[in-house]
């Protein structure tokens, strides 16, 4: 499992079409919706739909395999 708290990212896909290319720093997550900070916003994005590239690396984060809260995620041994 990684730790994608503040981790620099990319958006390749989201059901917003205006976040993505949007490029931030993985700040929070709730158990449907990913926050990052951009500059001196902050942008809230769907898990569901969502495809994130870590600018480190190139690794590909699917939204919808981090729907639900980490602790159950972890608890669930996923991956992600």
């Amino acid at each position: 499992m990684i730790d994608l708290i503040g981790q620099r990212i990319a958006v390749l896909q989201c059901s917003d079409p205006g976040l993505i290319g949007k490029k931030g720093t993985f700040a929070i997550e709730s158990m449907k919706t990913i926050t990052i900070v951009s500059g001196s916003s902050k942008l809230m994005l769907p898990k569901v739909g969502t495809v994130l590239q870590l600018q480190d690396g190139g690794r590909i984060i699917v939204g919808d395999e981090l729907v639900g809260r980490l602790e159950d995620r972890l608890a669930r041994g996923s991956k992600v």
